[in-house]
């Protein structure tokens, strides 16, 4: 009988340990990801050129994890100004462009104000008078700058699905792209229907959003069997990755794949670089076993929260996320975890993990420095050609 209750109390033990040794990976990538907020507002894509579309990512990103909410409200207040509200919306006469929309109205959901209101623009008004009778939302611009895709769809009935508006007509177009193997592929109306693991993962996300019951479970079932034996998911133009195995990992806990989310998310942590790792590193998350290069890691830690916190764009919040972020502390051993750690890939310097602090040990967003989704696919295409370099 002490037997049996000195192991009761081992096991009740570790089930207490597990979630916040799970947790700790998605805060210390946030905060990584904060110091990299250019003027502690917005993300670069390269030396010198922002990145309007990004800096929406991590405004998800960083409410996922639960962390750095005074960066994300800073970087919606950037997000309005006029020439990054120009840019990603247009000027909603000439042009008008669907994934800006959807993208900013997720940003102001997210941080639980009007997407009705968001810099005075009614950005679901703007997105709905874009769908066409098939039910295809499609941007007023030049035909061959148009930039709809499964992406866009599929985030434009997140977010009315979230403002409780109709979305009937967009879901069944989106349905109806769907490709025989069960995949959905990025773009529409190519002659091959070719699945794509990202499109498949964000059409998955509106999809399960809604509860639609037909293409859905052929959607994951063909979703799981693209997991890669180190838990990662490719891209349509690259091996396992974090951009995509982020995006899979939402997808796959709302289609309730438990089991296949937990190899993805030790994938991705075998990504994130650790304690062994040079300090101006801690916390991201590198795109793939390569190992750490900045830009690519910005993009692809800004993914991965999303995969290491386990929240889907149809549910992010930054309702109850800190203010600030937490630190990044090696000088302490951390408790060992009860789950068995992934194999660190080559260039991982995931060993040993991060000690992240507590909630109630926050710092201030201004003791870190600012310098400075389609890697394969990134949520909205924001790098039209009349705007290159923006």
């Amino acid at each position: 009988m002490r037997r049996t209750s000195v192991l009761v109390a081992i096991i009740a033990a570790a089930l207490v340990a597990t979630p916040r040794a799970q947790a700790a990976e998605a805060p210390a990538a946030g905060t990584w990801l904060a110091s990299q907020f250019a003027g502690g507002d917005h993300l670069l894509k390269g030396p010198d050129l922002v990145d309007p579309g990004l800096t929406a990512d991590g405004v998800y990103a960083l409410a996922a994890a639960g962390v750095g909410k005074s960066t994300a409200t800073k970087a919606a207040a950037w997000l309005a100004q006029p020439e990054q509200l120009a840019f990603l919306v247009g000027d909603g006469e000439a042009e008008s462009y669907v994934g800006g929309l959807a993208k900013l109205a997720l940003v102001a959901q997210t941080l639980g104000t009007d997407p009705h209101k968001f810099a005075g623009v009614d950005l679901l008004a703007r997105l709905s008078a874009l769908q066409e009778e098939s039910g295809r939302y499609r941007d007023k611009t030049d035909p061959e700058w148009d930039q709809t895709n499964a992406f866009t769809q599929a985030l434009a009935i997140i977010v009315l699905k979230r403002a409780a508006l109709p979305f009937d007509k967009g879901l069944a177009y989106q349905v109806s792209t769907q490709c025989p193997d069960g995949g959905f592929p990025i773009a529409f109306g190519q002659p091959t229907c070719r699945s794509d693991v990202d499109g498949t993962a964000m059409v998955l996300q509106a999809l399960l959003a809604v509860g639609e019951k037909s293409a859905a479970p052929k959607a994951l079932a063909w979703l799981v069997a693209q997991q890669k034996a180190d838990g990662g998911f490719p891209s349509a133009t690259a091996g396992a990755n974090a951009n995509s195995t982020g995006l899979a990992v939402g997808a796959l806990v709302a289609g309730g794949r438990a089991e296949v989310a937990d190899k993805a998310v030790a994938y991705l942590k075998s990504l994130q670089v650790g304690c062994a790792g040079p300090e101006a590193q801690r916390g991201a998350v590198s795109y793939d076993s390569t190992g750490f290069e900045l830009y690519p890691a910005v993009r692809a830690t800004t993914q991965a929260m999303l995969g290491l916190a386990r929240v889907s764009l149809a549910d992010v919040s930054a309702s109850s996320a800190s203010a600030g972020v937490p630190a990044i502390d090696c000088t302490t051993t951390p408790s060992p975890s009860p789950t068995v750690p992934a194999p660190a890939g080559p260039g991982t310097p995931a060993d040993p993990p991060l000690a992240v602090t507590g909630p109630d040990q926050v710092v201030p967003l201004t003791l870190f420095g600012s310098f400075a989704v389609l890697a394969g696919a990134v949520l909205l295409v924001v790098s039209r050609r009349r705007k290159v370099g923006a």
